[in-house]
Order: structure tokens, then C-alpha cells, then sequence
């Protein structure tokens, strides 16, 4: 090997990878002020005064925090864990952060890291997004250097639709992964990238990422990254109306993903819609179904019983998109928060407009167009405004309403959703979740 190719393999091997900074502000009037909005009453400011104390511990140097609280501060700090009474799940972690704050360990940045993962976690089952996205957050903070935290802040700003944060904090991964040769967050966060493309609307940049993601996946065999990066790559394929090779990438990530992966539950979802936009709606209503015994969380609900409910419309079924109208209503009136709203709202005015019901098909829309112009979803907006337009056509008098398919009429390729159906038919074992 000549001297130039080893002075080359040297510099290579010495670079120092650049990681930029997330973005931790978005428009608040001051740090934690979501939090206090998202959570009222002596535990909204707890857990906002717990933010504010870890950022401050994070962004000062180690020999700076043995003075940076004033004194007594630790106990202030303990009174207010205790008031919050029977909380455990949340006071635990609460209390362990506290106790990081005053050691003095090595140690003490994963304890605060950990603690904080705890109550992101606690605080996005409970339909408070902008508290999980502000303790994942401090989380990130807390171990600079890991690109774990770094990647999961950016996965709950990218579902806040909080682009250029996600986006940020996606690109901070991706150095830090570089920089400590952790491939699986490499190509994790590519595909954090490739999503906020997407969703953006450039599928061009979104395809060369998760193309980039899949590359990686199969060069260090990273079997929860590769399948993901199929998978996404069929949303690619959806999008330019490329159906065949969409079904082509379906089939290649379900097989990727095996049976029991938890992922498949979002496959499934997505391959259902696909159907249920073809009118294929035997296949996406069964696929539906299956879905549903597998989401937890108040918005993933109110997009598949919505979703249900279209499909049912479609199949002329005036008995099931009924049951799924109230369902739908029920998710959307008892929580509070407005995550997948309008989307849901949109599915079931269509299955009205589908059904000829003019009435409830114009409540649905209005109050999804409502919703949308509020939080500034344009792509729901619009879609709430076409259903609106196309009542028009059904108060005229004009049914769109489809008859019942007849014995024999169902397209005969049920073979993906009879592998999905079977799949999801028991309880899927614990895996990575990404």
C-alpha cells in the first residue's frame, strides 16, 4: 500500500465527526411553558420545575454544579415528590432524579437520563405529548455524547409534527451514532430523517434516506433496522402510485419482520390503508380488526375504529360504519388532547358521503376542518374541505352509497391480509421498538 492511500486510511480513521445541536426551544414564550400548559393544577409545576432544574444541571460543567442549587433546594425538591401522593409510577423516577442532582457520581448523568426516559414514557401513555417530548428531552441533555436520547427526542417531535426540532435532534443522532461507530442508531435515525422528508412532502430526500437506512441494515445485519426501512420504502411506493411495487415491498417487509415483531402492527395499519384508498375494503376492514387488539395508545384507536368505520361504508355495511361512528366519537370526546383528530374525523365523513348521510358526514367534516385549521394541518384541511364539497353532490339527491358486494365480486388476492390477519392473532413478543 502506497504512502498516500495510508495517509488517507489515517485521516479517515481521525476525523472528527461534527454533531449539531438539537433545537430545544420552538416558539415557547419561556423552557417548559408546554408543560405547564399540557399539565395543570401542583403537578404540572413539579414536573416543569424538574425540567428546568435537569437542564440547568446539564448544561452546566461538572465542577460548576456543586453550587448551583441554592441550599435547601434538595429538600424543596423532595416536599414537592411527596405531594404527589399515590403517583408512583411517576414519583419514583421524580425522586431518582432528585438524588442524581446532588451526587456528585460519574454516574449521575445516566441515573438523570434513565429517570427522565421513565417519565417521557409515563407522560406519553397518558396523552401528554409535549411533557414526554419535553423529558425525553432532558433526557438528551443529561448524556450528551449517547445518541439513544438524541434519536427518541427526535421520534416525539417528528409525532408532535414538530419538523425542524425532529429534524435537528435526528441529524444530532445520526453525528453522535458516526462518531461512536453505533450503527444501529445510524441508520435508526436515517430513517427518523427519511420520515420527516415524507411527511414533509419531499418523498425524493425521504427515498434516498431510507435507501441509505436499508444499505446499512444490510451490511451490519441490523434486523429491526432493515425490515423498517422496507417498510418505509413501501410508504414511498404508495405515495408515487406505484402499487405493484408497493405490494412488492409489503411482502418483503413482513417477511423481514417475521410474525411476532411488534412493528408489524404498524405494517399492517399501513398496508390496510393502502387497501381501504383502492376501495379493496374486505381486505383493509379484516386487517382493521386485527390491528385494533394491538394499539394503546387514544389516537392510534381513533384512526383505525375511523378507518373501521370507512371501510364498512365502503362494503355498504350501514350497521358496522354506525358502531364505529359512535366508537370514533367516544375516543375523540373523553381526552382531552387532539393528536389524530381530524384525520380520524376525516375517515368517518367519508364513509357518510359514501353512505349517502349528508347529516353526520357534515358534522364530522366541519368539526375535522375545525380541528385542523386550529393545529395547522393543512393535508386534513384539505381533505375535510373535499368531503364538504362532495356533500354537496349528496344533499342534491345524487346516492354514492355502493351496494353490497355479490358472491364471487371479492378481488381474489387475500393472501397478504390472511398473513396479517394470522399474524397479529396472537400476542406479539416484546421486541425492539423503533
Amino acid at each position: 500500500m502506497t504512502e498516500e492511500r495510508l495517509a488517507k486510511r489515517g485521516r479517515r480513521a481521525g476525523r472528527l465527526w461534527i454533531v449539531p445541536p438539537g433545537l430545544t426551544a420552538a416558539g415557547e414564550p419561556f423552557e417548559g411553558h408546554r408543560v405547564l400548559e399540557e399539565v395543570s393544577g401542583g403537578l404540572g409545576v413539579a414536573l416543569w420545575q424538574v425540567t428546568r432544574d435537569v437542564d440547568l444541571w446539564s448544561t452546566t460543567a461538572p465542577e460548576g454544579r456543586v453550587r448551583l442549587f441554592a441550599s435547601g433546594q434538595g429538600r424543596r425538591r423532595r416536599e414537592r415528590m411527596a405531594a404527589l401522593g399515590t403517583l408512583r409510577e411517576l414519583r419514583l423516577p421524580l425522586e431518582t432524579i432528585g438524588r442524581a442532582l446532588e451526587s456528585r457520581s460519574r454516574h449521575a448523568g445516566a441515573q438523570v437520563t434513565r429517570a427522565c426516559e421513565a417519565v417521557s414514557r409515563w407522560a406519553e401513555k397518558q396523552g401528554l405529548p409535549r411533557t414526554a417530548l419535553a423529558f425525553a428531552q432532558s433526557a438528551a441533555l443529561a448524556t450528551p455524547e449517547q445518541p439513544g436520547p438524541a434519536y427518541e427526542v427526535g421520534q416525539l417531535a417528528r409525532r408532535n409534527a414538530e419538523y425542524r426540532r425532529a429534524e435537528t435532534w435526528f441529524r444530532r443522532a445520526l453525528g453522535l451514532a458516526r462518531r461512536a461507530r453505533d450503527w444501529r442508531y445510524y441508520g435508526l435515525a436515517c430513517l427518523g430523517l427519511g420520515t420527516v422528508n415524507l411527511e414533509r412532502g419531499d418523498v425524493r430526500a425521504a427515498r434516498n434516506w431510507f435507501l441509505r437506512a436499508l444499505r446499512i441494515g444490510r451490511r451490519h445485519a441490523l434486523w429491526d433496522v432493515r425490515p423498517q426501512a422496507m417498510h418505509d420504502l413501501f410508504c414511498i411506493a404508495v405515495a408515487h402510485g406505484l402499487d405493484d411495487e408497493a405490494e412488492g415491498w409489503a411482502w418483503r417487509a413482513f417477511r423481514a419482520y417475521g410474525r411476532r415483531h411488534p412493528r408489524l402492527v404498524d405494517l399492517a395499519s399501513d398496508v390496510a390503508r393502502f387497501w381501504l384508498r383502492h376501495e379493496r375494503y374486505d381486505e383493509a376492514l379484516r386487517v382493521f380488526r386485527a390491528v385494533l387488539n394491538h394499539v394503546d395508545r387514544v389516537a392510534e384507536q381513533r384512526v383505525v375504529v375511523a378507518s373501521m368505520a370507512r371501510a364498512a361504508a365502503g362494503l355498504g355495511d350501514r350497521r358496522a360504519f354506525a358502531a364505529m361512528w359512535s366508537e370514533t366519537w367516544r375516543l375523540v370526546d373523553e381526552h382531552p388532547d387532539h393528536d389524530a383528530v381530524a384525520q380520524a374525523l376525516v375517515a368517518l365523513a367519508e364513509g357518510a358521503a359514501v353512505l349517502g348521510d349528508p347529516d353526520r358526514g357534515q358534522l364530522a367534516a366541519t368539526h375535522a376542518l375545525r380541528v385542523a385549521t386550529q393545529h395547522d394541518e393543512p393535508e386534513h384541511r384539505a381533505a375535510a374541505e373535499q368531503v364538504l364539497g362532495s356533500l354537496r353532490t349528496v344533499r342534491m339527491g345524487v346516492s354514492t352509497a355502493p351496494p353490497r358486494p355479490e358472491p364471487g365480486e371479492e378481488r381474489d388476492v387475500p393472501d397478504l391480509a390472511a398473513e396479517l390477519v394470522d399474524a397479529l392473532s396472537v400476542d406479539l413478543l416484546a421486541g425492539v421498538s423503533i
